[in-house]
């Protein structure tokens, strides 16, 4: 009995570890998830084993141990989570399993082809929780409309979350992590089990007639139901580049006021109650049940999900006979959120949402205004004006890294979209529920849709103002990221912190000499090309990937590595005139006006490329061997074959050369082929790469741009065995993602994105590898 009385005792110690310390240690100790190349295959068993260990030693230890063992736990069970997603992806992929389904996207129209996101119910009749989910193609013969809330079965297999990577891009990759997404569902039987649609499809489906007929049914469709299918992508890329796009995806901001919206109507309604059926709490749950019903039209998604936690504890918070400050609930929501969604950790809107309000919250209480301001309603501006500045300042460094830029004419848009959406826009939306009679709904709507327009119109003016990374003093970002920990911490009080900050600062972002040498990358486009070749600040482009509808590679991934490496390019080349290699010359001709274009094309704004062509940039040599004359319609034998030397290394880029192509090469002029590195031919085809070309070319090294999930399925294992078999080196960027040579003379330095780059858990190849890499 003593026993127990003393472990009682030092369970009630009084250094216990308070709500706010584990808060912060939880979001600590999941840090590591976005830096780690592995995780453990930590098992349910050993997870509960482990995490049972550290409960007893956090029971009977001081309150430093404390923190270290909650940081710890966190950790575990941040790669617990983390552990099983990586095993469902592993296991789902290796076989067929018997799938039930329900469907998430809200389709606006019924296409033949279209990307269904679905949530997995079971595999094999097993559940699975917590929830996970996939994208489905319906088959093209279906005559069956797929509409949100239908249950399907399917015998399925899954295909892998896989993405381009490239230094600079879009990490999509990440971003299917952190929602949970495991891949594509391949079937081969599907069945209808429930063709029944959830009520929110009816809803959407009741409201899309009257939402077309606007001019800005795209905005107004993402803020009545979270879906941003009808944004154009003109007008998604002007809402992004003027730091206005948070206003058209619902999270805290709507969701805080549709709350308003239903507490002052209840304290409306509550003028007609007797006094004694008067209180508080009937506000506050009407306000929290419209907050609800809002998250829920809008498709329940994570950030609304994060804004009603957040919302729900501020409530029971006010509610406690204790004051809770802001930041204290700032940091709990956060904690409580992480505990729940320890993946959340790896999205963008995680980060963005939390710095968001706790910027608002150290500039608030660090930044003060003139007491008269705040209770002068004529001077309301002047505090929405010095919010929006504070927001600008402190969100420079996590914009940067994120967009890769800023814009400080964002301030001018958010100065009056922000009341205008907040005060105006969402509560008539929010009243189009509640109107009976179309005719109501289509005046409110026309109203809407004429306010929007007006005040939209000044977006492509402002969007012009967009300061690209490259273009920012890494001071101005370094200092306006430092300067909030120096007042929380108080180091500004002491003249040594301030130095040794500063000092840490400075040895951290002093320009590093410029490396000597040059490089040569490959980025990962799928199935396309398109390589840099870098000397100091200047690049020279060799084909320019494919373009689809709204969008293409240099927009993804050519201009935002230039932007990353700070590089002017100067030059395009295109070795032929197919879409998967010219599809990102309009938009790299847009954002460089004044760069040059080399093609064999017959265009006569171009430059040539054909046999004879001989030119030096810098350092390095380029000697066009192929064609032999320019053509008017350049196809995959017409490719511009080019090599280029710096005089101790060779590489020959190739395009996509064909057989015919290559034997008439060899035939040429042979001993002009030999290159120690290579650009394999035509993705790896089994057209191209013949044992003829390899012993003329004898490289020691070859790079591959490819798609994991090909169609034509290349790169073929017949000619990956024929590289094999010539003791050729492989590099496939489906394997590698981007992949990047630096030449010194005769050093050579290898790296890419997922080994040496960027080598993170939720960057791998999952799943088996289909093609012999």
């Amino acid at each position: 009995m003593a026993a127990i009385k003393n472990l009682v005792l030092l369970i009630k110690f009084k250094d216990t570890l308070n709500i706010n310390y584990a808060s912060i240690a939880l979001f600590i100790g999941l840090l590591p998830l976005l830096y780690l190349n592995n995780i453990p295959n930590i098992t349910t068993h050993v997870f509960v084993i482990l995490f049972s260990i550290a409960l007893l030693l956090l029971s009977i230890v001081n309150i430093y141990v404390k923190f270290f063992i909650f940081m710890a736990m966190s950790l575990l069970w941040g790669s617990w989570h983390a552990s099983e997603l990586l095993n469902y992806i592993n296991k789902f992929s290796r076989g067929i399993y018997n799938t039930h389904v329900t469907v998430i996207t809200v389709p606006i129209e019924y296409k033949e082809h279209q990307k269904i996101k679905v949530r997995i119910d079971s595999l094999d009749g097993v559940d699975i929780f917590p929830a996970l989910y996939a994208y489905w193609y319906p088959a093209k013969k279906s005559d069956i409309k797929i509409c949100a809330g239908q249950r399907w079965q399917f015998q399925s297999k899954l295909y892998p979350v896989h993405s381009l990577l490239n230094e600079g891009g879009f990490d999509s990759q990440r971003h299917y992590i952190a929602q949970r997404i495991l891949g594509r569902l391949k079937n081969s039987n599907e069945n209808l089990i429930d063709s029944s649609c959830s009520w929110r499809q009816k809803i959407i489906d009741y409201y899309l007639t009257h939402i077309n007929q606007q001019v800005n049914r795209g905005v107004i469709y993402a803020l009545m139901f979270g879906e941003r299918g009808l944004l154009e992508p003109q007008q998604s890329q002007w809402l992004q580049k003027t730091g206005v796009s948070h206003l058209i995806a619902i999270s805290g901001l709507h969701i805080g006021i549709a709350y308003f919206v239903g507490f002052y109507f209840a304290r409306l309604i509550q003028f007609f109650f007797a006094y004694k059926y008067i209180y508080l709490g009937f506000a506050i749950s009407i306000g929290l049940l419209i907050a609800i019903i809002y998250s829920w039209l809008s498709g329940l998604s994570i950030p609304a999900i994060r804004a009603i936690f957040a919302l729900s504890l501020a409530i029971y918070l006010r509610k406690q006979p204790f004051y809770c400050f802001p930041w204290q609930w700032a940091i709990l929501s956060m904690g409580l959120i992480l505990l729940f969604d320890p993946l959340a950790i790896l999205s963008d809107s995680f980060w963005l949402s939390s710095i968001a309000v706790l910027a608002i919250l150290y500039w608030g209480s660090t930044i003060q205004l003139n007491r008269s301001i705040y209770i002068d309603w004529r001077l309301k501006w002047i505090k929405l004006l010095h919010l929006q500045f504070g927001l600008l300042l402190l969100l420079i460094p996590i914009q940067l890294i994120i967009f890769n830029g800023f814009n400080p004419a964002g301030l001018l848009a958010n100065l009056w979209l922000v009341p205008l959406i907040s005060c105006l826009i969402i509560p008539l939306l929010l009243l189009i529920f509640l109107l009976p009679f179309d005719y109501l709904q289509s005046l409110l709507f026309e109203f809407i849709d004429m306010v929007l327009s007006m005040s939209l119109s000044p977006l492509p003016f402002l969007a012009q103002f967009w300061l690209k990374g490259e273009f920012i003093s890494p001071w101005l970002v370094a200092i306006s990221g430092l300067l909030p920990i120096i007042y929380i911490f108080g180091w500004y009080r002491s003249y040594y912190n301030l130095i040794a900050c500063f000092l840490c600062l400075a040895i951290g972002i002093y320009p590093q000499p410029e490396a000597k040498g040059w490089r040569l990358t490959m980025l990962d486009v799928g199935h396309g090309l398109a390589i840099i070749i870098q000397q100091g600040r200047q690049a020279l482009i060799y084909d320019t990937g494919k373009s689809w509808q709204g969008g293409d590679v240099a927009l993804s991934h050519i201009i935002p590595f230039l932007n990353s490496h700070r590089l002017e390019p100067i030059g395009i080349i295109l070795s032929h005139d197919h879409l998967d290699h010219t599809g990102g010359v309009v938009s790299l001709r847009h954002h460089y006006p004044g760069i040059s274009l080399r093609s064999n094309f017959g265009n006569r704004e171009h430059l040539p490329c054909h046999r004879g062509t001989k030119w030096r940039w810098k350092d390095l040599i380029f000697t066009v061997v192929w064609p032999v004359n320019g053509k008017k319609l350049s196809h995959n034998n017409d490719s511009c074959v080019i090599q280029v030397t710096d005089g101790y290394n060779k590489i020959l880029l190739t395009g996509d050369i064909e057989k015919r192509g290559e034997r008439e090469l060899v035939a040429l002029d042979k001993m002009a082929l030999t290159s120690n590195i290579i650009q394999v031919p035509h993705h790896g085809s089994n057209t191209s790469s013949t044992e003829l070309f390899l012993r003329n070319v004898m490289p020691n090294l070859a790079l591959v741009s490819a798609a994991r999930y090909s169609q034509w399925q290349i790169p073929s294992p017949k000619v990956r065995d024929r590289y094999q078999k010539a003791n050729i080196d492989w590099l496939n960027t489906s394997q590698q993602g981007q992949i990047t040579l630096w030449f010194n003379r005769e050093k050579i330095v290898k790296s890419s994105y997922r080994v040496e780059i960027q080598p993170r858990w939720f960057h791998q190849w999952f799943g088996e590898i289909a093609i012999p890499e």
